[in-house]
């Protein structure tokens, strides 16, 4: 059963530095004021300065059932953080001539069958790790629908180009994650088992977990958060195993203290290299430039002299310093890492509530502390940003009429996305779109309350949306933003 609760949150900092260094005194303090401010209700930190681990600490609590707190062997989702995981896997195929960076796709996976038949052949290993293939938006979507790449892989033929391929980022779970497929293909194993012995065991990462059965046994673990109109609700973990190198990845703040002291340190282990220097520099390097105002309001405050895209990371300049950044965002987990290269350091965060943007806060905070930088008061800063317009009127819900009610049980479509179906339930109507099944409540005004189909008690603003033809009879809904159309009743 799904357990919600609603509580006013009090946030302390929790369990002592493992390493701690030269941060400033008043850190720890800053740090739980600004969780307070900006609702995150646990935080999981790892800095690498030099080279070495200055800190691994929890912040904040678990879950807001239990009040237990968090410590650097705290388990969160990493979200797209996952991503590099994925490049890595394949710079080490790289180094060992299994692989080059613009092998097309389908020389390792020749059953790829895309809707273009000219990105279908030339679609390469690097175009998939930079999001540039310009496929349709809705394969991304398929993935979250299905909860099976494979399903959603098998789409991939009803997916025409949304962009251009190569003339934009477009961002692709879908796409990225055939990356993990090449590994498998190549290597003869599963994505995570080569991620497990060739990355997190050299690094002693023994605390990361890929499948969901390990996730799920976790005892010390955050739960995922949503905050909404003032209150905290907990819902159920994000386990995304299905999502492979595109997001399968849980992690701890000490173990993504190794992981950062490893990139940090240019791809060595100790005084071992486990990449090639040239592997290193080629991730890092921009492959797609970009507008940071279209990503990421945080970056749109800052002045770049580029923004860009590399191999799984956002590569561009800040205060002088090359900066290599991602986030990771999932139901109810937040996470952000930014590698200096220039100077051995590196900060990553967890947060187990969804989209708080305090990750962003955090990492210039850290930034400007590993880079000797005047101290500015980046969460009052990006506060502003995130939280600075009035919160929307709330406006009339798209009532249906009688005869539209009576209309609506029946088969939608829209293609190149899987079907959706709408039935009549005893408390109001059910819809199932891939494997997800979400209620749909009558309000008393006449509207279409779509509720979350994990997590059906959350509160809801999600209207289902009809539109009529000039006779009246209900042709199409907007289910989530989407427009499906009714299928004709069959004789």
């Amino acid at each position: 059963m799904k357990k919600i609760v609603c509580l006013t949150l009090a946030i302390a900092a929790t369990s002592p530095a493992a390493f701690a260094g030269d941060l400033p005194e008043d850190f720890d303090t800053k740090v739980t004021t600004a969780m307070e401010k900006w609702h995150a209700p646990g935080l999981g930190l790892a800095i690498v300065k030099d080279g070495e681990v200055l800190l691994s600490r929890g912040y904040g609590i678990k879950s807001v059932l239990n009040n237990n707190p968090v410590d650097e062997h705290t388990l969160f989702q990493a979200g797209s953080t996952t991503k590099a995981f994925a490049s890595m896997a394949l710079a080490l195929l790289v180094d060992e001539g299994k692989v080059s960076w613009d092998d097309p796709i389908i020389k390792h996976v020749p059953e790829l069958d895309l809707n273009e038949d000219y990105v279908e052949k030339n679609m390469t290993i690097r175009d998939v790790l930079s999001h540039r293939s310009g496929v349709s938006q809705l394969s991304n979507i398929n993935v979250f629908l299905s909860k099976s790449l494979p399903d959603a892989w098998k789409m991939l033929p009803n997916n025409p180009q949304q962009t251009s391929f190569r003339q934009a980022w477009d961002y692709n779970n879908t796409i990225f994650a055939l990356s993990g497929l090449v590994v498998e293909k190549v290597t003869g194993k599963p994505f995570h088992e080569f991620v497990k012995e060739r990355i997190l065991t050299p690094l002693g990462m023994t605390e990361t977990l890929l499948l969901d059965a390990e996730v799920e046994a976790r005892k010390n673990r955050a739960e995922a958060h949503q905050y909404i109109d003032g209150k905290f609700y907990q819902i159920e973990y994000p386990y995304i195993e299905y999502s492979q190198s595109a997001g399968m990845i849980n992690s701890t703040p000490s173990d993504m203290a190794k992981w950062l002291r490893f990139l940090a340190n240019g791809g060595m282990v100790g005084d071992k290299r486990l990449v090639s220097e040239a592997a290193m520099k080629e991730m890092f390097a921009p492959q797609m430039l970009m507008d940071p105002s279209t990503i990421y309001p945080a970056a749109a405050t800052l002045d770049h002299s580029y923004y860009s895209y590399g191999l799984a990371w956002f590569v561009y300049d800040y205060k002088g310093e090359k900066i290599v950044m991602h986030t990771g965002s999932i139901d109810g987990m937040s996470a952000i890492n930014a590698i200096v290269p220039g100077k051995k350091a590196g900060v990553y965060a967890f947060i187990n509530a969804d989209h708080i943007e305090y990750r962003h806060a955090m990492m210039y905070t850290v930034l400007d502390i590993l880079l000797d930088k005047p101290a500015e008061d980046w969460s009052e800063k990006l506060y502003a940003v995130y939280h600075g317009k009035d919160k929307p009127e709330d406006k009339a819900c798209p009532a249906f009429s009688d005869t539209a009610l009576a209309a609506l049980p029946g088969e939608y479509s829209l293609p190149g996305l899987f079907p959706l179906t709408i039935t009549k339930a005893d408390d109001g109507y059910m819809a199932t779109l891939g494997v997800n099944t979400s209620k749909i409540s009558v309000t008393g005004e006449g509207c279409l309350k779509v509720h979350d189909s994990d997590n059906p008690e959350l509160p809801s603003s999600n209207y289902l949306q009809p539109t009529l033809n000039d006779a009246g009879a209900l042709t199409q809904v907007k289910f989530s933003g989407l427009p499906f159309t009714k299928k004709a009743s069959a004789e």
